[in-house]
């Protein structure tokens, strides 16, 4: 790539030299392990040449394990959990959104269509099952079955932790300050966390 000249330049200054280009067996892990979060096959290893190389990419890339590694990542900012997270901590049912995920990935999903409906599946017209499900995004936030549960507080603190999440994956901004104050140096505001948190504030859910 062109921009290798640069990167190159800067090393020859700072007296440097490139690393060697990696043998055959440790760029198979690498892409291996990049695409699929898995090692190759010690039989893939010791078949695999260079010039296969395009022809490995393509497996791996159609392999359902890549979608498990590259949702792996949004499972994490989406706050994907299997348990409440709260007070007994019990087990939910969210494995069918996360599969969801999973499958989205593998089926190289366009990302607008992605983004649509994980944030409103449900809404869209004569909204499909999956597209239903694909909407359990604004569901995994922790959950409280506790017997004393004030449900105004909890649906505060769910509706809060939804404007937060939505900033930080579709935003790449935190919203967490100006729940409080509007910010000192960032031009967010109290406003701007409560208009975006009116969105959510519309469900009638207890804890």
């Amino acid at each position: 790539n062109p921009v290798d000249r640069f990167i190159l330049a800067r090393l020859e200054r700072e007296g440097l030299a490139p690393s060697p280009p990696a043998d055959p067996a440790t760029l198979l892990r690498r892409v291996s392990f990049d695409l699929t979060g898995l090692p190759p096959s010690p039989e893939a290893v010791a078949a695999f040449r260079l010039s296969a190389l395009d022809a490995q990419l393509s497996a791996l890339f159609s392999s359902p394990h890549y979608g498990e590694r590259m949702a792996s990542d949004w499972l994490d900012v989406a706050r994907y959990a299997d348990t409440n997270g709260y007070q007994v901590d019990r087990d939910r049912e969210m494995h069918a959104w996360r599969d969801w995920v999973i499958r989205a990935f593998n089926d190289n999903k366009p990302f607008d269509q992605f983004t649509i409906e994980q944030l409103a599946g449900d809404l869209l017209p004569n909204a499909t099952l999956e597209q239903k499900i694909a909407s359990g995004f604004n569901r995994n936030h922790i959950l409280n079955e506790e017997g004393g549960v004030i449900a105004d507080e909890f649906l505060a603190e769910a509706t809060a932790d939804r404007v937060e999440t939505v900033s930080t994956v579709w935003l790449a901004q935190t919203f967490n300050c100006t729940r409080c104050h509007d910010h000192k140096f960032d031009p967010f505001t109290q406003r701007d966390f409560y208009s975006l948190k009116a969105f959510f504030h519309n469900v009638p859910e207890t804890g």
